[in-house]
């Protein structure tokens, strides 16, 4: 027997356990621990093996809960892949290396293979390092050509 509930944009399928989670519109909850609260919700719910099937403008939360996504353009899929493998693939691969040298704070961009050796310049102290990945908006607006709205 499969009951199917339909309310407020979820949808629910209940075969046999696990069941088929659905959250139909974008849901976007309007504070900070409601967003929370929402994430974990449907973390727990992957953890019991359900099935999520989430469609979403904030592309936020689709990188944090999302196992795989797809961007759909004009009815059509244009990307499919994990949110990791999709940021890794359309990368430039550059890092911006904040550092100290002889009392000056100093910034570099570097392609990320120039590291297998070490850093390329003189410091004194290193104060941060951050790979300069796409989010998935990027990557959304690259494969459809416009933005979300």
């Amino acid at each position: 027997m499969i009951t199917c509930y339909l309310q407020k944009g979820f949808y629910f399928q209940k075969e046999t356990e696990p069941f088929l989670f659905c959250l139909l519109k974008d849901f976007t909850p309007t504070s900070h621990h409601g967003a929370v609260l929402f994430r974990k919700i449907i973390e727990n719910e992957r953890q019991k093996g359900t099935t999520v099937f989430l469609t979403t403008h904030n592309m936020l939360d689709a990188d944090l809960l999302c196992d795989r996504v797809a961007f759909i353009s004009n009815g059509n899929i244009v990307a499919l892949d994990t949110p990791r493998n999709l940021k890794e693939q359309n990368s430039n691969h550059s890092i911006i290396i904040d550092y100290l040298y002889q009392g000056k704070r100093e910034e570099q961009t570097i392609e990320a293979p120039e590291l297998k050796t070490g850093i390329p310049f003189a410091y004194d102290e290193l104060i941060s390092v951050h790979s300069q990945e796409p989010t998935l908006e990027d990557i959304f607006i690259q494969y459809t050509g416009r933005g979300l709205s």
